[in-house]
């Protein structure tokens, strides 16, 4: 009896689901209790399992729909810091590291947009006249991606607007998505990140977040599955003056970035940079400023490894009264990680070391500057796919710039939600 009345339970449910569409399923409950096929306890108790059902739904849920005129999606997260100095005559403190949102969708299956915005802010670029560290003057909020893409094909892709820079593979690495709380230092020096003026860890453009506004061209070639193709590349000229600027000169600057994909579970490729802008202290000079770099990743199952070099210059080859001293800068990090419970539990150590000033040409200059070098242990705790802690404390030994070694060990803990 009990299997024949819920039987009839589901062939009457199936059946006002095809005749009456309209009828919400309460509807039908209802109906049932009065022609008493159930009672109305058993209507409660499917009541209840079909609400903690739709719970366990939208818990897994991970696009949510919006009404409007075209599909987009929407999103963003929230970083909560704490920072303590245990060597360190330096203030412990709690702040708001970043407070994104972003909105990104396709027009059509060819036509692609975003826009990412940081509630935060961030220090502005470095204006003519001035050293090379940044102001303390903070823009908020921060425009930080605005772009629009075309995909012709899977080897060609057109990129034009505000986009990070095709140059480093931590460079390209989203904020919510790094293993660390912090970059290396040579990715902050090198390619236009938040560094340390006071210890020759910043870019001669200041901080840019990593971007730029320009035309890129990208795409794969020889696809070996529906994941992987050998070859990635990159490629775009730029205005080279930093993000919601306009171009501080007449010529553009490049940067592309090659990767390779042997394997499934490994990565190696390289990136390059040449420009010239007008930083420091000649506003209206056009110096050089070039980067390159090497890049291995490697992802196998729990496990997986990040290395980079990376090298650049900041003024022309030869030196004269009116510009100032050419200077080459070089850095790089080697960064494992393991999931010792998948997706839950995850520790990481990585090796950071980078040189502000190397072999400056310049009569009784010629050596090789200390470098500093950072030495880190985390931690990252996932309680879901939103919510994360990452702890991490970096062992510092500063010498770059600085008249005596410093040991600044940083302690941070970090808590991201995200939607």
């Amino acid at each position: 009896m009990r299997l024949i009345k819920l039987l009839s339970i589901a062939i009457f449910t199936i059946l006002f689901a095809v005749k009456a569409s309209a009828q919400t399923s309460d509807d039908v409950l209802n109906i049932l209790i009065a022609k008493g096929t159930i009672t109305q306890q058993e209507a409660d108790s499917i009541r209840a399992v079909s609400a903690i059902a739709k719970q366990d739904e939208k818990a897994k849920q991970k696009v949510f729909p919006i009404n409007a005129s075209r599909a987009f999606q929407i999103g963003g997260y929230t970083q909560v810091r704490y920072q303590a100095y245990p060597k360190a005559n330096k203030a412990d403190g709690i702040d708001i590291r970043r407070a994104r949102l972003d909105i990104n969708g396709d027009i059509t299956s060819k036509w692609q947009y975003r826009l990412l915005v940081d509630f935060v802010g961030g220090t502005s670029s470095v204006p003519a006249g001035t050293s090379t560290t940044t102001t303390n003057a903070v823009i908020s909020p921060t425009l930080l991606d605005a772009y629009i893409a075309y995909k012709a094909a899977s080897y060609l892709k057109i990129t034009a607007g505000q986009f990070t820079l095709p140059f480093s593979l931590e460079n390209n690495v989203q904020d919510r998505n790094l293993e660390t709380v912090d970059r290396s230092q040579v990715v902050n020096a090198l390619v236009a990140r938040k560094g340390d003026g006071s210890n020759g860890i910043i870019d001669s453009i200041g901080n840019q977040n990593g971007r730029d506004l320009g035309v890129q061209i990208s795409g794969s070639f020889f696809k070996i599955n529906d994941t992987r193709s050998l070859i990635d590349y990159y490629a775009g000229l730029f205005n080279g003056a930093g993000i919601n600027v306009a171009d501080n000169n007449e010529s553009k600057d490049f940067s592309g970035r090659l990767l390779i994909h042997p394997f499934d579970f490994l990565t190696v490729g390289g990136s390059y940079y040449n420009g010239y802008d007008r930083f420091a202290k000649t506003p209206t000079k056009d110096q050089l400023r070039t980067r390159w770099g090497t890049e291995l990743a490697v992802n196998y199952k729990a496990f997986s490894l990040r290395s980079e070099f990376l090298r650049g210059q900041d003024g022309n080859d030869r030196h004269y009264a009116s510009q100032p001293v050419p200077a080459i800068h070089q850095g790089w990090y080697a960064q494992a990680a393991y999931f010792f419970i998948p997706k839950k539990f995850q520790f990481v150590v990585k090796y950071d070391t980078y040189s502000p000033v190397v072999n400056p040409k310049s009569p009784g200059l010629n050596k090789i500057s200390d470098a500093n070098t950072y030495l880190i242990f985390g931690a990252n705790i996932f309680f879901n796919n939103w919510a994360k802690l990452q702890l991490d404390y970096s062992w510092r030994t500063e010498q770059g710039n600085i008249p005596a070694v410093q040991y600044n060990d940083v302690a941070t803990a970090q808590l991201q939600i995200a939607f």
